[in-house]
């Protein structure tokens, strides 16, 4: 068994310089493969986003807001205003 450990030991430093560039690339391409896959789900995100904001401002276009104001008070002010400068 220790002779096998040798042999194998051997068998990676002739071939250490193979070895590292395999496993360089391998790790270069996961991390590019990574990548890719975030930049994917950010594009997604913001295409969700940019859609449902034109979503929500076409219904408000179309929408008509009616808002009613008691204008009593008011006039009734200006009234005591007028009456009471000519006076």
């Amino acid at each position: 068994m220790s002779q096998k450990k040798v042999e194998l030991y051997k068998e990676y430093k002739k071939n250490k310089t193979q070895i590292l560039k395999r496993e360089k690339m391998m790790r270069r391409i996961e991390l590019g493969i990574v990548a890719l896959i975030c930049a994917g789900f950010v594009v997604w995100f913001c295409v969700s986003i940019g859609q449902n904001l034109t979503k929500v401002s076409e219904s408000e276009a179309d929408a008509v807001t009616v808002t009613e104001v008691d204008m009593n008070a008011y006039a009734e002010y200006v009234e005591g205003l007028e009456t009471g400068y000519t006076a």
